[in-house]
């Protein structure tokens, strides 16, 4: 029998990361025609001022990590929840160009902690049978905001409503989302002793290329979306741009539904082969034939040398080597 997936508590944390991403992409596409209409400001002024946000968020991540490391976690994740959602309050009263930067780069930092902690926190409430899968559900909200919030945003700025009001419809979900996010129960857990302070409590350094990899990806996925909706007016297409954002969620959300299964299915395989079979001194041969493998290479590819393996074989050679030394004497 599956372990229970759908809690109260999962719930509304699906929900209050829908409506935190649903606050952040409904601006996406407006932003831009904001800052060029309210504050005259040039295409360059506007890539900076966009940019501060992701670069604040970028800069507060390895410290997130470790601040819901060291303490206890759904209190900063409703800190910077609170503090995302206030930003946009902040928008409503920027009246120079100095201070909506400040407000940016206030509001990616609060992105950057907040989107860390909801993920640890969801983590945390999920049994880790279907982590994958309640993982893949979880990020399946923030493409259905996706999908919904850049057309909304922009079906309002076309229809000719105001800054302000688009401004308040952001606000609006994530005060929703805050309420959301409060009525979520997280398991106790007993303070742990802290290692040292080092490097790796903040950039694991084995994630790199990785991170590196999806730096990569990032850069053109930004840029697209950002500025879609301006470069549509440029070239002269009158339809509703909106739709762009709306196809390429449902794309990602179809990957989505799928990858976590997968996922879960070759996490419980490595496990199998590195936790059970291995540790019990089940010969790799026997294994690949107990998952159907044709070939013993593939079942390699599950198989992980474990501490407590290495350990055991350590004792075992070790063993081996004294009762030989003392034949030979």
């Amino acid at each position: 029998m599956k372990d229970r997936l759908t809690t109260s508590s999962y719930c509304f944390i699906l929900a209050a990361n829908f409506l935190l991403y649903f606050g952040f992409w409904l601006l996406i596409p407006v932003l831009p025609f904001y800052l060029s209409e309210f504050f005259q400001a040039g295409n360059s002024t506007i890539g900076i001022v966009l940019s501060c946000y992701t670069v604040a968020a970028l800069c507060i991540r390895p410290f997130s990590g470790y601040l819901l490391d060291t303490f206890a976690r759904k209190p900063l994740y409703l800190f910077a929840y609170f503090i995302f959602m206030m930003m946009f309050g902040g928008y409503l009263i920027a009246g120079s160009l100095t201070l909506f930067i400040m407000f940016r780069i206030i509001h990616g930092v609060s992105f950057g902690m907040v989107t860390v902690g909801g993920n640890t926190v969801v983590i945390d409430i999920m049994p880790s049978s279907r982590r994958g899968e309640g993982l893949g559900y979880y990020g399946l909200t923030n493409n259905t905001a996706m999908s919904i919030g850049p057309m909304f945003g922009l079906f309002l700025h076309d229809a000719g409503v105001s800054f302000a009001t688009i401004f308040c419809y952001a606000f609006g979900a994530c005060i929703l989302g805050f309420l959301s996010a409060s009525l979520v129960k997280t398991p106790y857990k007993p303070p742990v002793k802290r290692e040292p302070i080092s490097l790796d409590r903040f950039i694991l350094l084995k994630g790199m290329p990785a991170g590196l990899s999806l730096l990569l990806l990032s850069i053109p996925y930004g840029m697209t979306t950002n500025y879609v909706a301006m470069y549509a007016r440029q070239i002269g297409l009158h339809t509703q741009t909106g739709f762009f954002f709306t196809f390429m969620a449902v794309g990602m959300a179809i990957s989505r539904i799928f990858s976590g299964k997968l996922v879960d299915r070759h996490s419980g395989r490595h496990s199998f082969v590195s936790l059970i079979t291995l540790e019990a001194g089940v010969p790799m041969e026997t294994i690949c034939k107990m998952l159907g493998h044709k070939d013993v290479k593939m079942t390699q590819r599950y198989a992980r040398v474990t501490q407590k393996k290495l350990f055991e074989d350590m004792d075992k050679f070790i063993a081996a080597t004294e009762k030989d030394f003392i034949l030979a004497l």
